[in-house]
Parts: C-alpha cells; sequence; structure tokens
C-alpha cells in the first residue's frame, strides 16, 4: 500500500549528504542505490579513509601510542579487504599502494589534530530538516571543536578547491550545528605528505541547493510507487565512472 509520505513507499528513513550528490551526479545511480537498495562493493581507497578516520579518533580520546594506532589501522585494512575479498575481485595492485600509505597518512594527520588539542566531539551524529520534507538530512561530524566543524578527507591527488559536493556535505553540518566549517586534505603521494585545510564558504548557497535537491528527490519519489516505472524517466550513462561491473550488469537487468 502507498503512502502519503513518498519516502515511505522505498523505506527510505533519511537522506544524506552522499544520497543527495548522488542524485545530483547520476540520477540512475541514485534509483539504483536508493529504490533498488543496490549497494557498491567498498574499495581500498575508501578502506585507506575508513581507517586513517578511525586512527585520528584513537588519537584525540586515547592514550594510545602512534605506533599501536598504525598497528591497529592496518589490522582493521585487512579486515575490510578479508570481507570484501569474500564476495567481490579486489584490486591487489591498489591494495597493496594504499595499505603501505596508511602509516604515512596517520604519521602526517595525529600531529596536526593533537596540536588543537581534544575536540568537543568525535563522529557526532546531525540532523537537519527541511521545511516540508518528511524525513531529516543524516550525517556524522568527523571532529568538531567550539563554533567549527572539521571534515577530514585523506586524498592522493589534492584537489585546487573544494569541490561543490564537499562543499554540500559540510554546509549541510554547520547549519546543523550553527557553526563554520573546514574541509581538512592529508595529502599523500610516495614523495609528499602534508595538511591542507580550506575553509567552507558561501555555506547559505549550498544550502539552498541541497533544499531543491531534497525537493526534487521527493518529486520524483512521488510520481510513482513502482520503481520500474520511476527508472524508466532515465536512462544510464555507462561511461561514467560512478559505474563498476556489478553496477552495470544489475542495470541491465532494469534499463531493457
Amino acid at each position: 500500500m502507498s503512502s502519503n509520505n513518498p519516502f515511505d513507499n522505498y523505506d527510505i528513513e533519511h537522506l544524506s549528504a552522499s544520497s543527495i550528490n548522488t542524485y545530483i551526479q547520476d540520477p540512475c545511480m541514485f534509483i539504483l542505490r536508493y529504490l533498488f537498495k543496490h549497494k557498491s562493493p567498498s574499495n581500498p581507497a575508501m578502506w585507506r579513509g575508513t581507517v586513517v578516520d578511525e586512527g585520528i579518533g584513537e588519537a584525540l580520546t586515547t592514550n594510545k601510542t602512534t605506533k599501536k594506532i598504525i598497528k591497529n589501522a592496518i589490522s582493521r585494512f585487512d579486515g575490510l579487504y578479508e570481507y570484501t575479498a569474500k564476495e567481490h575481485k579486489v584490486d591487489t595492485n591498489k591494495l597493496a599502494k594504499e595499505r603501505d600509505l596508511v602509516p604515512r597518512y596517520l604519521d602526517t594527520a595525529i600531529p596536526y589534530y593533537q596540536e588543537m588539542g581534544e575536540p568537543v566531539s568525535y563522529q557526532k551524529e546531525i540532523r537537519l530538516q527541511i521545511d516540508e520534507v518528511p524525513v531529516d538530512i543524516l550525517g556524522y561530524i568527523d571532529l568538531q571543536y567550539e563554533g567549527l566543524v572539521r571534515d577530514i578527507k585523506t586524498v592522493s591527488r589534492l584537489p585546487s578547491a573544494i569541490p561543490d559536493a564537499v562543499n554540500r556535505q559540510l554546509s549541510i553540518y554547520a547549519v546543523a550545528e550553527n557553526c563554520d566549517a573546514m574541509v581538512d586534505y592529508v595529502y599523500v603521494t610516495s614523495k609528499k605528505a602534508e595538511m591542507i585545510s580550506m575553509q567552507v564558504e558561501n555555506i547559505d548557497e549550498h544550502i539552498k541547493t541541497v533544499k531543491k535537491v531534497a525537493y526534487a528527490i521527493m518529486n520524483l519519489l512521488s510520481y510513482s510507487d513502482d520503481k520500474n516505472q520511476i527508472a524508466s524517466l532515465f536512462y544510464p550513462n555507462y561511461d561514467s565512472w560512478l559505474w563498476g561491473k556489478d553496477e552495470i550488469e544489475l542495470a541491465k537487468t532494469i534499463w531493457r
């Protein structure tokens, strides 16, 4: 039975920066992930980001040495690989590269954050309500200090400016907490390692976009309680980097 809340029809309990950005980047991928419930496999770059983030959290909330934190991070990385490899093929070259760089990421980031002192919170859950949208936008703040939220991004290529997708993510956090926002890039290559922090600007403008997209998603879901009918409004671009082998195989059973 259909609901007056279009999100209920698709068991979508909340939006997020990720779902909003996916809708902007590729509506078909949004449909695949959130209506057909396809979960893309994780990869070595994602595991690197996860374990470095967790390692920074350990450094700021425990008395563990950097050496111990790095050991834990490598063990966690290996666990994520083993879990994924049970069902999906993993690029072993990327695996080795990302694993080898984990200590450099942590050696670079931990002293930077330790100089700031203990944060007000780590991985705090936030919810942002938008008028007339029946679900919240859910997010988790990496680090919160007085009047400031900070998000940790581990990268091997440094952007010249904060991408709009990241600006939207941090603007959600900033508005939810009524504070400013910074992006901290932990930039590491085989030859270089440094921390680059960038201030999020024009938060109000980014939130306007977030609201427009939330309304657009709600209107799309209101079109029909049949996911195949909604899918028929679009067609995938399989050349996009977002589409891996698993996604394409599933998509071809939907868009026939």
